[in-house]
């Protein structure tokens, strides 16, 4: 069992996109596949379930993610279970994302500072939704626990990512997107380091706690122009600065406070993939991936020999990330 975060300071990157399809073409390749979405934005859990689906989590009595937490929350005492929406007829689940989850994020605030002074009540909060993930995960025999992140540095992400195994990063090949990784690898150096040495003060805990070390994993290219089978001229400018940009941002402070925590890639490049434009409303609203798309869902034409390159490139992409985490 794996978990990999999918990750980016900056917003419109793909990043819930290449998630859903990701995880469809594991799938394909016979692995069971947790999804949990942690977007306050909720887009991974549209792509996956229907509207009544949705409200019956969000629902009083429901199992969305934020009622796992929700007595964290209300001071009435720690996580309860929550059990994953099963896809239909696949071996996929989801943990149902909620906006409410916003209200747990001062929760995970005030957790950190207790981590820092090294109260146990930090480490039990803090740890909630990586054990709520994993126990489920260990049950169920899920091969990999895939976590759809929201766009900031905050609490909740910064909890999600010390416990997730791998991490990877979104990008598209523009200057906002290089300008907002400058910071990743410092901020995120800066949380391994305190919460290790926090750890270390705390002592032995009578409830699971993550080893604080993500792994990063590479990053994804995606939402390129392609002109003749060639990259746009702009695109490909940025493109081509974003293994530099990786290192110095991300792997040199990573691996200055762990050597290991970044995999050995060849330009950090793990996948690319487009655009795929007006194939991507007809799978949201088929609650389909584009590779599964039919007639029926809308495909006409040229629509076809789309849906055939975006199976190959996500059965590629699945196959070589199955190869570096394991």
């Amino acid at each position: 069992m794996k978990s990999i975060a999918f990750f980016n300071n900056k917003g419109g990157v793909g990043k819930t996109t290449f998630t859903y399809h990701l995880g469809f073409a594991l799938e394909t390749l016979k692995k069971r596949i947790l999804f949990v979405d942690l977007d306050p934005q909720c887009n991974l859990t549209a792509h996956l379930c229907d509207e009544e689906t949705i409200n019956d989590a969000w629902a009083p009595n429901g199992n969305s993610i934020y009622k796992a937490v929700e007595p964290i929350v209300t001071g009435a005492g720690d996580m309860q279970s929550a059990i994953p929406y099963k896809v239909p007829d696949r071996n996929i689940w989801v943990f149902i994302g909620d906006l409410l989850l916003s209200d747990f994020d001062g929760e995970l605030s005030n957790a950190w500072t207790q981590i820092l002074a090294g109260q146990e009540r930090g480490f039990r909060v803090t740890s909630s939704i990586y054990r709520l993930i994993n126990e489920f995960a260990e049950q169920n025999k899920i091969d990999y626990i895939l976590i759809d992140l929201g766009p900031n540095l905050g609490s909740l992400n910064r909890a999600i990512l010390l416990g997730c195994d791998n991490f990877i990063i979104p990008m598209i090949p523009d200057l906002f997107s290089l300008r907002g990784s400058q910071n990743l690898g410092r901020v995120l150096a800066d949380w391994i380091s305190n919460y290790g040495n926090a750890k270390q003060r705390v002592g032995n805990l009578t409830f699971a706690t993550p080893n604080g070390k993500p792994i990063f994993s590479g990053y994804v290219l995606q939402q390129f122009n392609v002109y003749r089978t060639r990259k746009t001229k702009a695109y490909q400018n940025w493109g081509e600065q974003i293994p530099t940009y990786i290192e110095q941002y991300v792997i040199n402070p990573l691996t200055a406070v762990d050597r290991n925590l970044s995999l050995n890639l060849a330009n950090f490049q793990v996948a690319e993939f487009k655009n795929y434009h007006s194939l991507v409303p007809l799978a949201q609203e088929s609650l389909k991936p584009i590779f599964e798309l039919t007639n029926q869902d809308g495909v006409i034409g040229t629509h076809y020999q789309y849906v055939d390159n975006c199976r190959n490139e996500f059965r590629d992409i699945a196959n070589y990330l199955t190869t570096i985490i394991q």
